[in-house]
């Protein structure tokens, strides 16, 4: 029957896999279902349409997490070379929320570069953290370098993070869970200073270039940002660190057509083309695989 109704047991056969993955699937509620006198059932037109849509949605790509200006290039160049067969969307929500939406499957890539304070290493400890059960890969997408904006001729004299506090500047911030805002936190620990001495520490914005709007309109005397946000802007940029910038991908999407096509464009000499010469940025290790789960 076209509206029948299958168990657990034969929406596993007719999938093709254990009982204990549908569990898991209807827990995360990734599955269509419903529960009557405490069973579960599956109506078979509504999995046969969820078939479907996974069919057409393997067919474009999802990324989400930090927010940066050659990873926007790539995504348009992308779509671009594979529309209207495939399509990629990208959502700059940063770093945490980018690997927690890996984690829940809502994302095949998470874009991130958050420093673990303990080991002083980028991106794996966060993503052993919170993907314990998943199988993933880690490819290098550039290193940039992090530091202060400030306007142009740094009228402050600002030199460091410990003058934002002892030149009284108006700070802008990130957002809670984005890498910049994670490395910000980490300085400022490791210098003693506490969070209420900053002016405007929970003056939040959620791109870099809002940092560089903010300052450039006179809103704020100082923001931690990434370089080419201040040469795009004109503004001035006192280096902090170099932070390593990576693409965590779902090993179950690795391999599709779709995300081959997208990370053959991770290659320095394309990069190049597109940027001439990238502010801020070092891909000595563009492409390369940091870790394979």
């Amino acid at each position: 029957m076209e509206d029948a109704l299958l168990t657990t047991k034969e929406v596993s056969k007719y999938l093709k896999i254990n009982e204990k993955k549908v569990y898991q699937l209807i827990k995360e509620g990734k599955i269509p279902c419903t529960r009557i006198a405490g069973k579960w059932l599956f109506p078979k037109k509504s999995i046969e349409r969820w078939i479907r849509e996974s069919v057409e949605g393997e067919k474009d790509i999802f990324i989400a997490g930090s927010d940066d200006l050659i990873l926007k290039q790539l995504v348009s160049k992308y779509i671009e070379k594979s529309f209207p067969q495939s399509l990629a969307y990208y959502a700059d929500v940063g770093s945490l929320k980018g690997i927690l939406a890996l984690s829940c499957g809502k994302t095949f890539i998470a874009a991130i570069h958050l420093l673990d304070a303990e080991t002083g290493e980028y991106n794996l400890p966060y993503l052993s953290r919170y993907l314990q059960n998943e199988e993933y890969a880690v490819i290098n997408l550039s290193y940039r370098n992090q530091g202060l904006i400030v306007n142009k001729g740094n009228p402050l004299g600002i030199k460091g993070i410990r003058d934002v506090v002892e030149k009284k500047a108006r700070f802008v911030n990130r957002n809670p869970g984005s890498g910049t805002r994670v490395l910000f936190d980490y300085y400022l620990n490791k210098l003693n200073i506490d969070p209420e001495e900053i002016i405007g520490y929970k003056n939040e914005v959620n791109k870099h270039l809002d940092v560089g709007l903010k300052i450039l309109h006179g809103e704020a005397d100082a923001g931690l940002g990434i370089e080419s946000v201040s040469s795009i802007l004109h503004l001035d940029f006192i280096p902090i660190t170099q932070e390593r910038f990576d693409l965590a991908i779902s090993k179950q999407h690795l391999y599709t057509k779709p995300m081959r096509d997208f990370l053959s464009l991770i290659d320095p000499v394309f990069i190049h083309t597109l940027f001439k010469k990238p502010a801020g940025y070092d891909l000595r290790d563009t492409g390369k695989i940091i870790y394979h789960s």
